[in-house]
């Protein structure tokens, strides 16, 4: 680091340092003697009760070339002195004069920072306590530059203050150039099958922009949510020029195929079989295809089959495309056995599509547009109660528009340690459906929904892809609709994915509220615990959903049906009016909210085809195991 001064008179400073060297011989016959005075000589603007002050000799003390030096030491670390501070003595009849030759760093007329392009110009110089109008400090200056660097590490760059940092001697402007780190090439290694720029597309730092850690590790993480790839570590190695990196990315292909074939057997159902294939990195473009079947007994087969292009073109436009004609049970288990005293079920036949677009607006706000259109029927197998549960059978179709938007700044969507993610929906559509044999109806529908998550864990962000740490996961998500809509579009509670510890659907309504809260500890390097808590309910449902005639039942608990009408014999009040109840005995809903709480705890296992999740829960109706794959949120 050179400082030069500012009108210098040479030929001065040569006589007084000649004067002081001829007094140097001097010195030695001083020692022993005391100092009579201090004389300062040079300064201008720095005054001498500001010198005297940093320095401890003082007239009366007794002389030595120690304590001497140890003065001019003093002096210049200062920092207001050029270097080179001089020191000579005089005899006098009092004693001796100890006389300090300085010469005062220039006054700064202008601070010029050049060089930097990612953070201002006027933040860095709201950082240095260097000012213009004031002597220059060498000291004030070394710590001044040391918080410019450390300001540019704190925020994930790497900078450098060049040697050509300086204060010029003609125009007394202090010169600060910075020269930024910035990336001359990206390098992706290890890829055999997946394309280059399927990596280089999720990376927001790209050659000849400032290289920035932090961006890199959510660059990285991005690549590692795909799903697609095990990462390695990675440094920037240094470029063919001063100044430039080269960020290499070493990559190791995951087997991004599954096919998996499952049989099995239910007593209710008879034969199961499924088949799914899968592929989530079709041709080494990221992209996902999908193939279900499965059948179930003699209720029939159901097949799904679905496409994801993630980058539709060079904005990150998103395409999602699902074919299904598929079966959906309902209700776990013989939900309605104690209801109507036999076995039964309730399906819904689901037939039609959806499509969805999204772009990305900024770096976490991402937009959603889901159009779907299907035809649904639905079943129920208990001749001896259809009459009962005659608003469960609804058949017709529906198509809505769904708009959605997302703003998500987790540190990874597929394992989040930090952060936040909040979604936003209303969907808009028409339902065309008959009950049983009841003439039609055609009702529009609005659904607004909101879903807010949050992550908390200390450490701050991720040291590596793969770190394991304790964290803590809160969701909250609320959804209303509007319209009378067929039973199988209402909101469901209850299960695996919403309120666990109750059966799967167990409360249903046209309003629902959900908070829910896991705490995540890490037990192996493939093996996750979870203690959870869920709060919640749906309700809301209009009465033919909820309020329905109660059969009589006989000591066995068999639904009575008259022998003549062969019709189901319900129960009377007094007056003789048909009573009403829970359509579902035992298993009543709830016209206003009425929160249910289930907690337990669970195990998440880290598989090639993501997270596999087991959770027991606990409520006062019970407990209940429940097996799905990936984080419930």
């Amino acid at each position: 680091m050179l400082f030069n001064t500012c009108s210098v008179n040479t030929y001065s400073r040569l006589a007084a340092l000649l004067a002081i060297v001829l007094l140097l011989p001097g010195a030695a016959f001083a020692q022993g003697q005391q100092i009579a005075e201090i004389k300062i000589v040079g300064n201008e603007r720095i005054s001498n009760d500001a010198i005297l002050t940093a320095i401890a000799l003082k007239p009366g003390t007794q002389f030595s070339e120690q304590i001497v030096q140890e003065a001019k030491q003093a002096i210049e670390s200062m920092g207001y002195f050029q270097p080179g501070v001089t020191v000579g003595t005089e005899s006098t009849d009092a004693g001796i004069r100890v006389i300090f030759n300085v010469a005062e760093n220039p006054v700064v007329k202008e601070i010029k920072i050049t060089g930097n392009t990612a953070i201002k110009t006027e933040k860095l110089l709201s950082l240095m306590r260097t000012s213009v109008g004031s002597v220059l400090n060498n000291g004030t200056l070394e710590k001044d530059l040391d918080a410019l660097e450390n300001y540019y590490s704190e925020l994930g760059y790497v900078a450098t203050i060049t040697e050509e940092c300086g204060i010029d001697p003609q125009t007394c402007v202090l010169n600060i150039p910075i020269m930024e780190a910035r990336i001359e090439a990206i390098k992706i290694t290890g890829n055999k099958k997946t394309k280059d720029y399927v990596i280089l597309r999720e990376m927001e730092q790209k050659p000849g922009d400032v290289y920035n850690e932090n961006v890199l590790k959510r660059d990285l993480q991005r690549i590692y949510d795909l799903g697609v790839f095990e990462l390695e570590g990675t440094a920037p190695e240094p470029g063919t020029t001063l100044g430039n990196v080269i960020v290499v990315i070493p990559v190791q292909e995951k087997k991004t195929g599954q096919l998996s074939i499952a049989l099995g057997y239910d007593q209710r159902r008879g034969l199961l079989g499924q088949a799914k294939l899968s592929e989530i990195n079709f041709k080494g473009r990221a992209q996902t295809v999908d193939f279900l079947w499965e059948q179930t007994g003699d209720h029939g087969s159901s097949h799904e089959v679905g496409f994801f292009e993630p980058w539709l073109d060079s904005k990150h436009t998103s395409l999602g495309v699902n074919l299904y004609n598929k079966l959906i049970f309902r209700f776990a288990g013989n939900f309605f056995g104690s209801a109507t005293g036999g076995d039964t079920d309730y399906n819904e036949r689901r037939k039609g599509g959806s499509i969805t677009l999204s772009r990305p607006f900024g770096r976490i706000n991402r937009g959603f547009l889901t159009l779907r259109s299907e035809s649904v029927g639905t079943r129920f197998r208990n001749t001896t109660s259809q009459s009962t549960l005659s608003p469960l059978i609804a058949d017709g179709t529906v198509a809505s528009g769904t708009l959605r938007f997302t703003n998500d700044t987790r540190d990874s969507s597929a394992d989040p340690f930090l952060g936040a993610y909040n979604s936003y929906a209303v969907e808009i559509g028409n339902a065309d459906f008959k009950i049983e044999k009841e003439n039609p109806e055609t009702t529009l529908f609005t659904k607004y929904s909101f879903d807010l998550r949050r992550y908390f864990s200390k450490g701050g962000l991720r040291k590596e892809l793969d770190e394991k740490r304790c964290r803590l996961a809160v969701r909250l998500t609320a959804g209303s609709l509007t319209g009378d809509l067929p039973f199988f579009e209402q909101y469901f509670v209850g299960g695996a994915e919403t309120l666990r510890g109750f059966r799967e659907d167990r409360f249903w309504g046209k309003n629902m509220l959900l908070a829910s809260a896991e705490y995540r500890f890490p037990l192996a390097q493939s093996l996750t615990g979870v203690l959870f808590v869920d709060y919640g309910d749906a309700w809301g449902a209009p009465e033919s959903f909820r309020l329905q005639p109660i059969p009589e039942t006989d000591a066995n608990g068999n639904v009575i049906v008259d022998p003549i009408t062969n019709e189901v014999v319900y129960k009377k009040d007094a007056q003789g009016n048909i009573i009403k109840g829970d359509m579902i005995e035992n298993f009543p809903q709830h016209e206003k909210f009425s929160p249910n709480i289930g907690y337990g705890i669970g195990i998440r296992v880290t598989t090639p085809i993501g997270p596999l999740r087991l959770d027991y829960g606990f409520s006062e109706e019970g407990s209940r195991a429940h097996f799905s794959i990936a984080h419930a949120f």
